[in-house]
Formats: C-alpha cells, structure tokens, sequence
C-alpha cells in the first residue's frame, strides 16, 4: 500500500543519512551525548506504524527528516570530535584562554541540536492528532 512505501521511505531516509560513515548506533550514541533532548524521530522510525499515520503525516515527518537529520548527525559527531580534541589538548598543556573559547563553540552547537530537536517536537506535536501525540510519548517512555 502507499502507506507502507512512505513508511519505508521515512525509514530509508534515516538508513541513509550517515555522515561520515559512522555506524548508527554511533551516531545515535554522539546525538544522545550532544543534547538531552528527546529524539522523537527515532520513535516514528521503530513504531510508526503503531501510530496509524496517514499518507500526509509520514510524508511531512519524511520531508523534516531529510532536511534536520543531516544536520543534527553532523553538528552531533562534530561534538563528540571537538570534545575528544578538547580532552587531548588539556592534556597536552594548552592554555585555559584557548580551550575555553573551543569549548564555547562547542556549546553552541549543542544548542543549535537542542533547538533543532525541539522544533522537531513542535512540529510533530502539530502534525499528530492528540491520540497519536500521547501514544508517541507513551511509545518514547517505554523504550
């Protein structure tokens, strides 16, 4: 049915939306570090079809994919590479003035993925009926 090939794009989409060839689980894991905003996203991959979306819904929350995940995935490992570099230099005698400023940049990014994830929100919390919202959360919950 049409309903299952949008699915299966959202769940395409995802599938090939590595960046720099980290694994998923990989990029899962540096997303999760970055922000401690929900990922709601990765709800709708696993049990969207629990949520009976329509035809409109899937291909608006396959559209928001495509366009934030990128992102989010890349701003994510930049993250967890700039914070390894961090470690390294702190070791290695760098001046706090220098790793201060790095590390402001990094908390910047950590608040462009905390801002994409709550759009993210905002915007499926308009796109779901209230039944969908709550059987979402209950789903983000019980993970």
């Amino acid at each position: 049915s049409m309903k299952k090939i949008a699915f299966y794009s959202l769940v395409l989409i995802f599938a090939f939306a590595k960046v720099q060839a980290a694994s998923m689980s990989e990029t899962m894991v540096a997303v999760k570090h970055a922000s401690p905003m929900p990922g709601l996203m990765m709800v709708i991959k696993q049990h969207g079809d629990k949520l009976n979306l329509s035809e409109e819904q899937q291909q608006s929350l396959a559209t928001w994919a495509k366009e934030h995940h990128p992102v989010v995935t890349e701003l994510a490992l930049e993250v967890k590479n700039g914070e390894n570099t961090l470690h390294d230099a702190a070791l290695e005698g760098d001046s706090k003035e220098d790793m201060m400023a790095q590390l402001e940049t990094l908390l910047e990014k950590r608040q462009k993925i905390a801002a994409i994830k709550l759009d993210c929100r905002d915007n499926m919390r308009k796109l779901l009926n209230d039944e969908q919202w709550k059987k979402l959360i209950e789903l983000y919950k019980g993970k």
